[in-house]
This record gives structure tokens, sequence and C-alpha cells, in this order.
């Protein structure tokens, strides 16, 4: 005879149990974020829209993760499982001059920001970490490189407002070109 804590569905409820507390806190605080008050400016965003960005993410998610739960294969979950019980019997590889390496291209990216500008800098950044990585394949690691950079660039100068390093001559004018086709003056 099978306890109630050991039929398919109490364990996929209960697994289902978090994303559901997420979910209510997420709806409710949402709701407080939708109540905000302040005064509108023209072209520009409230104080509520990062937190109701955030919490449309984290509603997403929940769902998501309540769905998965539920009606998810019984079959993967329990090879999760035993992934995750290796990776407690035998550690992941840990590669420290990778990440050395890493925390050096950092400091060089920090120190080339003013001298390159944000945008060919972090292409730069983006494709040494791709490499200390092991991503290997050229094609991508260029076109994500410079997706990553495009994206962050619009995302501090058009959506949070703040100035990024141009460069200095002759990379400023790259930086001032791409500024200006996004709009900022």
């Amino acid at each position: 005879m099978t306890t109630p804590a050991a039929t398919p569905l109490h364990r996929r409820l209960q697994s289902a149990l978090p994303y559901v507390v997420v979910l209510a806190a997420a709806g409710f605080l949402y709701y407080r974020a939708d109540h905000f008050e302040f005064e509108q400016v023209a072209g520009r965003i409230g104080p509520d829209a990062w937190p109701k960005l955030i919490l449309v993410l984290m509603l997403a998610a929940a769902v998501w993760g309540i769905v998965t739960s539920l009606w998810g294969s019984k079959g993967a979950a329990d090879e999760s499982e035993v992934e995750a019980a290796e990776d407690l019997v035998r550690p992941p590889e840990i590669h420290p001059v990778q990440v050395w390496l890493a925390i050096a291209a950092t400091v060089v990216y920090l120190l080339l920001l003013p001298v390159l500008g944000f945008f060919l800098a972090t292409i730069a950044f983006c494709c040494v970490l791709m490499i200390l990585g092991e991503f290997r394949r050229p094609l991508p690691l260029g076109l994500l490189s410079v997706g990553i950079s495009a994206v962050f660039m619009f995302l501090f100068m058009r959506v949070v407002y703040v100035a990024l390093p141009a460069g200095v001559a002759p990379f400023s004018h790259l930086s001032y070109a791409l500024m200006s086709a996004m709009g900022v003056h």
C-alpha cells in the first residue's frame, strides 16, 4: 500500500507549491507597483516601470514552473534527480586558470572602456569570455558579441538613461554614430 506522499500527483502538487507562492507574491507586488503615485513626465518611464518589468518576468517564470511541475514528464524529473545526485557525489570540474583569466579580462575591459568606448570594448570582452568558456564557433561568437554589446548599449542609453564612455578618436566616431542611430542626443 502506498502512502499519499508517494503518489505521483501528490509529488507534482508538492513540487508546484513554491511556484504558486512566488506567483501569489509577484501578483501582490505587481498590484502594489501598479498603484505607485508619481507625476508622469512625457517621454519618460515612471518609477513603476522597472518593478513591473521584473515582476512580469517573475510571474512568467512562476507560471512556467507550475505548468512544468504539473504536466511535465515523470521521466525527466527522475533523470534530473539522478543528475543532481551524481553532481553531489562527483562535483563538477573547476578551472582556476580560466577563472583568473576571466578576472584579468575584466580588469583589461575596465582599462580599455574609456579608450575604445563601451560598444567596442564590450564586443571584445564578450568574445574573450566566450572563448574562455570554450565556445569556439567564430560566426556565432562574433554575432553574439556584437548583439550583446548593442542590446546593452541600447538598454543603458535609451531605457535607463546612463551615459556610457564613447572612447577616444577614432573609436568615438563609431560610438557617436551608434548613439545617433539609436536616437540618443
